[in-house]
């Protein structure tokens, strides 16, 4: 079969965009930076897009086995692993560094927001906070099947409203503080209480933002970093089930930021890149690159931990058919949007989109082309193998000149020790000692499109018997050229008419 790229492309889109930039930068060669831009705005919600319903269609499994009393207990043992990990990167920050820090996580949720300084805060104020926008219904501008709206220096990102039918996500009742004291609080906003507030509470004595929530899906959302904890409410802390502790005062910094300063941290990365493109300013273009990758991975790798360890939670209270239930409603609500997109995709098509996708999970791979097939090839390759791989100190370092490495958790190790499967079922192609959270792969992109399209996406040969050994993902060029022992892997039998 005709090959469809030649090197050059396999190895650009597998390399990290940062690189790409920094190379453009160094050139002086503006040719790709539009294509950066594009790239930029696709990778920052690839992944935390799918990440969201995902942890929501979780949280309606539990709610609706145990009730919310059970949900309370699967969401107070994620967070050990799923946020006080992350919480603890905001650790001996000063004010600058703390609010440059909510920044990125913000523009990286796809948050539309403005900043203000105050002289006992930092206010963002939020026209769309990013996970909120499940709770919102679709504005007008997606009605074309748009997914994302540039207005001036700003972008708006798309709203799902799920937490109506069909898909009904579930909402937390009764004040507590789960809810943060709050009547109703829609469920994944859980997470965010925990992450802002109730864990850096526990561990600081002060939260890192306070979430300042409307009563409705359209209200505005403030987050105020306080410069001093004594100035923080009380209420704040009553909100959470905490105490506040006794701290002494000092004199808040004033004027930590100017304003262009703060235009800058509310600014997305791609519009800033194409701003910096259009005046011709290769200072402002290589000062992106400083950063880029901790932006990249910053709002995704708590979530995605937290899945992990929801599916643990999931698997060791409703056993391995609870975990396959889990899975099959995932696939349900992530899978069968996407399913309509990659229906009619070609070849090259799909490979460039899936580039996207692995390099949005902090993936380090390569791309090989055969005469049938592409193999991405990585250690690790995507987030199943960043929780798979051996823990290494948390930080993003670069392993060559056109790669970089991102943090592996140990996830499967001591002390958080999620679940690895004990029975043969389709979702461990037929094995036992499976990563429960590498089980979405099986089902997400083999046996959901099989029987939705006839044929698998790709097919993950996960390295059960070393934990940081290569990651292979197949795709074959011809859809229904995939040989039947992948069908069979999975409990299916290859259509007649696949491909």
């Amino acid at each position: 079969m005709t090959r469809l790229f030649d090197d050059a492309e396999l190895s650009r889109l597998a390399t990290p965009l940062s690189i790409t930039l920094e190379r453009a930068v160094e050139a002086r060669d503006a040719s790709l930076l539009p294509w950066i831009a594009e790239q930029a705005d696709l990778e920052c919600l690839w992944i935390y897009d799918a990440y969201v319903p995902w942890i929501g269609t979780l949280q309606r499994l539990i709610v609706d086995r145990g009730g919310q009393t059970a949900h309370d207990l699967a969401l107070t043992w994620v967070q050990e692993s799923g946020i006080r990990p992350f919480v603890r990167h905001f650790e001996g920050l000063d004010d600058r560094a703390r609010v440059e820090r909510v920044g990125m996580m913000l523009r990286a949720s796809g948050s539309t927001f403005d900043v203000e300084e105050h002289d006992d805060v930092v206010r963002f104020r939020l026209s769309s906070w990013g996970p909120a926008r499940w709770w919102r219904q679709p504005a007008a501008w997606q009605s074309d099947g748009a997914n994302r709206h540039r207005v001036g220096d700003r972008v708006e990102y798309p709203r799902h409203g799920q937490y109506g039918p069909p898909t009904s996500f579930p909402t937390l009742t009764g004040a507590r503080p789960m809810t943060r004291g709050r009547a109703e609080l829609p469920a994944n906003l859980a997470f965010e209480v925990l992450f802002w507030e109730t864990v850096p509470i526990e561990l600081y004595g002060r939260p890192i933002a306070v979430i300042g929530l409307g009563d409705g899906p359209d209200d505005p959302v403030t987050l105020d970093v306080p410069k001093d904890g004594a100035d923080v409410p009380n209420e704040v802390y009553e909100a959470n089930g905490l105490a506040k502790p006794r701290v002494a005062t000092g004199s808040p910094a004033q004027g930590i930021f100017t304003a262009e300063e703060l235009e800058r941290i509310a600014t997305p990365l791609s519009v800033r890149l194409s701003n910096a493109a259009g005046a011709g300013d290769w200072d402002a273009l290589a000062a992106l690159t400083a950063r880029w990758d901790e932006e990249l991975v910053i709002a995704k790798d708590p979530l995605g931990v937290s899945i992990g360890a929801l599916l643990t939670w999931i698997t060791r209270r409703y056993g391995e058919a609870g975990l396959e239930q889990a899975l099959v409603d995932t696939a349900d609500v992530v899978m069968a949007p996407f399913i309509h997109t990659v229906r009619d995709m070609d070849s090259a098509d799909s490979i460039r989109a899936w580039s996207i996708a692995w390099r949005a999970h902090g993936s380090t791979f390569s791309i090989e082309e055969e005469d049938e097939r592409f193999l991405f090839r990585g250690q690790p390759l995507g987030h199943c193998a960043r929780l798979w791989a051996s823990a290494e100190p948390y930080e993003i370092r670069r392993v060559s000149d056109d790669r970089v490495r991102y943090p592996s958790f140990g996830s499967y190790d001591a002390p958080h020790s999620f679940a690895v499967t004990r029975e043969p079922r389709p979702i461990t192609h037929g094995k036992v000692g499976y990563p429960v959270y590498s089980c979405h792969c099986v089902m997400l992109h083999e046996i959901y499109p099989i029987d939705q399209l006839g044929h698998p996406l790709w097919v993950e040969e996960h390295p059960i018997d070393d934990h940081d050994g290569d990651t292979v993902h197949i795709h074959y060029k011809d859809p229904s050229a995939w040989p039947e022992r992948y069908y069979e892997a999975v409990g299916r039998t290859k259509p007649v008419t696949a491909g």
